[in-house]
């Protein structure tokens, strides 16, 4: 049975009349691996529009055992309600603030949010994903640790050197680019070189 991780984690809003519904998704990169935990609070600023704040009052690991598929699903939901508190427009001046000096007009961070775009496609994105890489996994002959680094960077697209992606090399990467499934860059400031997934990458484990 095959087991899918899903690197997203689900938002769920309480309502008052203790209705749920599916208010948001994130991935475990966007939250900085970290679940967050009762107490926490998620804020919602939608420019020139509104904004809302809701605190963390559950979270679930949920395992989901699909047997006609023969496929396992692991998956995190946080639970949150609406708050109002007092500090609320002064909180939403300062992180104002901070968007207007420190993102907008920030090309390379805007450039990287572009990409990642491509990652919030959800759960049927990797279920996609899983039933391709296993029609063409012998098609390269990957090692484990290799077709981990090539789905890895499937699925974080804004990770280009190897000091972001986990148990990569420049031999591995070097040894990946030679079977098609990633092509070099040109190196970002700090010297390292760049890596990206070609058109034979996704799903070619």
């Amino acid at each position: 049975m095959s087991i899918i991780v899903d690197d997203k984690v689900y938002f769920i809003e309480r309502q008052k009349t203790g209705a749920y519904w599916l208010d948001a998704t994130f991935s475990l990169s966007d939250l900085g691996g970290t679940i967050p935990g009762f107490g926490d609070r998620y804020a919602l600023a939608i420019r020139k529009s509104g904004t809302a704040i809701a605190e963390v009052v559950g979270r679930y690991f949920l395992r989901h055992i699909d047997d006609n598929a023969g496929s396992q699903w692991y998956a995190w939901f946080v639970v949150v309600e609406a708050v109002e508190l007092k500090e609320q427009d002064d909180l939403f001046d300062i992180f104002s603030k901070v968007y207007d000096e420190d993102i907008r007009g920030n090309e390379l961070k805007l450039k990287r949010g572009a990409n990642k775009q491509n990652e919030d496609r959800g759960l049927e994105y990797w279920q996609a994903q899983q039933r391709e890489r296993e029609k063409h996994a012998p098609l390269h002959k990957l090692d484990a640790r290799e077709q981990r680094i090539l789905r890895f960077m499937i699925g974080h697209p804004d990770c280009w050197t190897t000091d972001t992606i986990p148990e990569a090399g420049e031999k591995t990467m070097e040894a990946l680019s030679k079977v098609g499934v990633v092509r070099p860059g040109a190196k970002d400031a700090t010297g390292k070189r760049e890596w990206f997934i070609t058109d034979e990458g996704p799903g070619r484990g």
